[in-house]
This record gives structure tokens, sequence and C-alpha cells, in this order.
């Protein structure tokens, strides 16, 4: 069965800012598939400095539970890179890169990171930077779901899991935030972007992959 999401865009660009800023070194690529193998020798991660301010939420989209937050990341990272490494150019008129943020040795990651370039007094520089990545909020799950024994249960059922014992998972929300200051001229780009990335996001929910959302 189908699901959908919907994620609530900002409508505007200069809105308050989050209180986490971008710091990062060059990163090694996860694999694309129609090119590049993921290298597990020197691996370079991008960081999130979670007390320094300096980013805008743009956009954010609730992930049930039960999706997996690897396979979500790694698939959208994947899609991304074709949407935008190898087609920015073509698509939104602007040449663009990512990197990988935070990533494992084991070739996982929460997210990446999307430069965007454009060319001011005579040279190609970075006018925008979108970080699109996981949260780190602890969303609480079950494995099984009961008829409650007991007056007073929400809905007249009991949660519980079969070990027993509270379980978690990391992440609730896929967080689409801009690192500041930004171009202003690449608006109508960020939001053009996004609104792909959202109807990606809405593929993989339906079908598993992000890559129907093109057919």
């Amino acid at each position: 069965m189908a699901h959908a999401t919907k994620a609530a865009l900002t409508t505007q660009f200069g809105a308050s800012t989050t209180t986490r800023e971008l710091t990062y070194n060059t990163t090694r690529r996860l694999s694309s598939p129609k090119r590049r193998r993921i290298s597990v020798k020197n691996p370079a991660r991008a960081e999130i400095v979670e007390t320094s301010p300096g980013l805008q939420e743009l956009c954010k989209c609730e992930i049930p539970p039960h999706i997996g937050r690897a396979d979500f990341v790694k698939q959208m990272y994947r899609w991304a890179d074709m949407t935008y490494t190898d087609g920015g150019l073509a698509t939104f008129g602007k040449r663009m890169t990512m990197e990988a943020l935070n990533e494992s040795n084991a070739g996982d990651t929460n997210g990446y990171l999307i430069s965007v370039y454009d060319f001011k007094d005579g040279e190609e520089k970075v006018v925008a930077e979108l970080i699109c990545q996981m949260d780190n909020t602890q969303v609480q799950t079950y494995d099984m779901i009961l008829p409650s024994m007991e007056p007073g249960e929400e809905g007249g059922i009991k949660k519980m899991n079969r070990s027993g014992k509270d379980e978690f998972i990391e992440g609730q929300f896929f967080v689409i935030s801009r690192k500041l200051p930004t171009d202003e001229s690449v608006g109508k780009v960020l939001k053009a972007m996004i609104k792909r990335m959202m109807s990606a996001i809405n593929a993989y929910y339906a079908f598993g992959s992000p890559f129907s959302e093109e057919s």
C-alpha cells in the first residue's frame, strides 16, 4: 500500500536560523548506480557541529519508524548525486557537487551536503550549500500492539516490545537546511531543488526507491 508524505516548505528564505553550523573536510563519496565504487581507505568525514549558529531550516519531513534510516539516506544520496551532480547544470543551470555527512567506516551516512556554484567576479564560487540529513531525535519503536487489559489505555490498545524493553531509533525528521550566508540570487534554484527532492522522498515512501519519481 502506498504511503504519502507531506513536507512543509518555508516560503521565506530569510527566516530564523537553527543552531548548527557545517564544518567539513573533503569526503569520499558514496557510490552511484552509474559510476564510482565505495572505497574504505582513509575516510574523511563532514561533521555537523550542533552548538554553533549558521544554518537556516528550509524544509523537513517526518520519516515513519518502519523505514530503515540507513537505506533511506543511502538511496537518497545516490539519487541526489545523479540529479544534482550529474544533472545540476542541465536541469537547474548550476554546477553542483556533493559530500557525505558523518560517514562511518562501513559507508553509512546520515545525510549529504550539496554545494551550488556560480560565476562571481569572473571566478566560479560556491554560492549556496544545502545540508540534507536526518535529525538526532530518538524515536521510540514497538513490535507488538495488543488489546489493552487496563481501563484508560489510549485507543484501547497497548504497545510493547517482545524484549520487554524500551527500544529507540535515531532520526525522526529528514531536514533540509542551507548554510548562511547564501547568495539570494539562487533562491529560485534552491526551491526547485527542494521540490524535486520532496518528489523523490514521496517516491521512496510509495515504491521503495527515490528513482521511481523519474518514471
